[in-house]
């Protein structure tokens, strides 16, 4: 894309991701720091065009996959719950860390290979 469209793009947020708000630096989306999210995904008709992209960090891009509207909202609380249950050290928030490290390791075990 050229450098004035993907400009105009990366302004629509002031620089910022779209999911989780943290700062974009323009100069390191060839880096791969930070990725065009389509707005309507092109498998359900839309376009590849700035007028159908937003500015998203990587891991944001990456976590969000196919889901959109209701299903991420549904796993943003989800996630809320587990952040609140790890960080107040149940045996609940002891589960779900465990489940995180097992899936972070297989994970990495895939990408290895």
């Amino acid at each position: 894309m050229k450098p004035a469209r993907l400009r105009a793009v990366f302004d629509k947020t002031h620089g910022h991701c779209h999911f989780c708000g943290d700062e974009l630096v323009f100069e390191h989306y060839h880096d791969g720091a930070w990725e065009l999210d389509h707005v309507i995904q092109r498998k359900k008709g839309g376009a590849s065009d700035p007028d159908n992209y937003l500015p998203a960090c990587k891991e944001c891009n990456h976590l969000r996959w196919h889901r959109k509207g209701e299903d991420l909202r549904e796993v943003i609380f989800l996630g809320l719950i587990a952040k609140t249950e790890i960080t107040a050290g149940t045996k609940l928030g002891r589960e779900i860390a465990a489940k995180r490290k097992q899936r972070l390791d297989q994970n990495e075990r895939r990408r290895a290979k």
